[in-house]
């Protein structure tokens, strides 16, 4: 009797301590899925992190896993894991580059591979895991695949991983401001080592990247780098802008025409949004406040009518001004009478940097005037195009991008069945317009000799060169000398970068810009145009620079 109770006992703590032992395994597990799946949860980046790796096929790519994060990528050679047929405008083959990025407690790893910008779009990135017995898969969630057009070898798609540490938040808290995650972004990584670290967060490190313009002042953009070096781009908040670009502001008795005014958050070069403008000077002794904003502190205005802040809007504010009066009749300002319009307020963040924003009435009059894309598809294709710019006028119409059906000779049948020769846009590209540092000078009376001479050895066919010719020559100025300077497929794919599926194999895209002069001398160097190859689907575009609204 006295056995059997004992027995007894053994068996209900044999029960209990199991009970206890499963309930804890499985909060283990529960937390582990947890961090891998709560996509609203931030997860630290430090230098592990949880990968559950789980797959629709029958092949588990890794069970979990720990990642140790490499503090730099290490280049790989070519793994043959991505492929696509791109020849460049120069008639190179395009590459994918891989880099390791990170290694798993299991003896896997995780790379990283990148897609060349290739003329249409920025760079994209897919993520793979390597097993220990060197079996590949492509973690979806963590990949641009979605809008890769390439093909996968040699590896498994993987639908169900997602590594939290790779999924950066729309929004940022740092150093008290809020930044937003910008919608078109490259994620390739940036040069780190020549950026000023401004923060650090459960994502990564926090990044400002500053590109030199004129008068001591700078563009400005904000980077998260991601645990694999990867970048996310961020804009900063200005809460004391309504959406009609009016000030949220109380101004002083001095100042009370601000309130009537709207500002431009973006200095406009050529026909680009280059992005906010900033001075990483000390300006105090140069501004005085004009009014206090509800949300941000102070607002400023230069004290000096020779300021340097007013001639760089001055500069911009001529583009598109050259004569007496504009396009429109409108009489051209004096810098003086420029000045006295008080065009130009100030703001300094919490960074210790003054933002410049200028008065959208005297915005700069130009932008990309008719790019024209061409689409020459091998077989009868349906194509989806979307260009990096803020569309204000298209043909057929753009909407969220266009979604039409290309033939090999040129034709187009949009969405609603109508036909057409070509995409028609205006508008101002989201990236950076070049700086004007090559070019010649031509003479009136040469300017169509000239110009169809360019289109030919830039590789044109007749029609495009000839659609070219009907559009621009008109608007060539009437000056006795013209110069001449054409941006390249890399340049513009900088300026209003293409997103276009399938995946185009040649790409070629030419851009004048120009300007008249009264004389013949330039400081410019030569510039030598590059013809290109027509290789499978081809895709060209053609446009220039659109000045004073004509």
């Amino acid at each position: 009797m006295t056995s059997n109770k004992i027995a007894v006992y053994l068996l209900v703590v044999f029960l209990l301590a199991s009970s206890i032992l499963l309930g804890v395994l499985t909060w283990a597990n529960l937390k582990t899925i947890n961090i891998l799946t709560q996509n609203n949860s931030p997860v630290a980046t430090t230098s592990t992190d949880v990968i559950n790796t789980a797959t629709t096929t029958p092949t588990q790519a890794t069970s979990t896993a720990e990642i140790q994060w490499l503090a730099e990528p290490v280049k790989l050679g070519d793994l043959k894991l991505v492929s696509y047929s791109y020849i460049s405008a120069q008639g190179e083959a395009a590459a994918v580059s891989y880099y390791k990025i990170a290694n798993t407690n299991d003896g896997g790893e995780i790379i990283n591979a990148f897609m060349p910008p290739e003329g249409p779009g920025v760079n994209l990135v897919l993520r793979f895991k390597k097993t220990l017995d060197g079996k590949y898969f492509l973690i979806e969630k963590n990949s641009d695949y979605e809008n890769f057009s390439g093909s996968i070898n040699n590896a498994v798609i993987d639908s169900k991983t997602n590594i939290q540490a790779l999924n950066a938040p729309e929004k940022l808290l740092i150093n008290n401001i809020t930044f937003t995650q910008e919608d078109w972004s490259d994620k390739m990584p940036a040069d780190w080592g020549k950026l000023e670290k401004i923060g650090s967060t459960a994502y990564g490190d926090f990044y400002k990247k500053l590109t030199a313009t004129d008068y001591n002042l700078f563009y400005v953009q904000y980077i998260l780098r991601l645990p694999d070096s990867t970048s996310m781009y961020y804009d900063m908040p200005y809460n004391f802008l309504a959406s009609d670009n009016s000030l949220i502001a109380t101004f002083n008795n001095n100042s009370k025409e601000f309130n009537a005014k709207r500002f431009n958050t973006t200095i406009f070069k050529g026909c680009s949004t280059n992005g906010a403008v900033i001075s990483v000077s000390n300006l105090t002794d140069r501004l005085y406040v004009i009014g206090e904003t509800t949300s941000s502190g102070a607002l400023y205005a230069p004290k000096d009518i020779n300021d340097d802040l007013f001639k760089e809007v001055y500069d911009l504010y001529k583009i598109g001004r050259d004569g007496a009066t504009d396009y429109a009749g409108n009489k051209v300002l004096s810098y003086e009478e420029f000045v006295a319009k008080k065009p130009v307020i100030v703001w300094r963040d919490l960074l210790g940097d003054y933002h410049i924003f200028y008065d959208s009435a005297y915005s700069p009059l130009a932008e990309c005037g008719k790019p024209v894309i061409y689409l020459y598809p091998e077989t009868k294709t349906e194509v989806k195009v979307k260009v990096g710019a803020n569309v204000h006028i298209s043909e057929p119409d753009y909407g969220d991008g266009w979604k039409v059906t290309a033939y090999p000779d040129g034709k187009i049948i949009n969405s609603d069945g109508a036909a057409y020769e070509n995409l028609y846009w205006e508008g101002k590209g989201l990236g950076y317009y070049p700086s004007i540092t090559q070019g010649r000078i031509v003479k009136q009376e040469n300017i169509e000799t000239e110009l169809i001479s360019d289109l030919t050895t830039l590789g044109l066919n007749n029609k495009e060169a000839a659609d070219f010719m009907e559009f621009w020559l008109p608007k060539m100025p009437k000056t006795p000398y013209i110069r001449l300077t054409w941006l390249d497929t890399a340049e513009m794919n900088a300026l209003a970068p293409l997103v276009i599926s399938p995946r185009p194999d040649t790409v070629k895209r030419v851009f004048l810009d120009f300007a008249g002069q009264n004389t013949a001398a330039t400081n410019l160097a030569p510039q030598q145009l590059q013809s290109f190859t027509r290789n499978g689907f081809t895709v060209v575009e053609w446009g220039g620079l659109l000045i004073g609204g004509k």
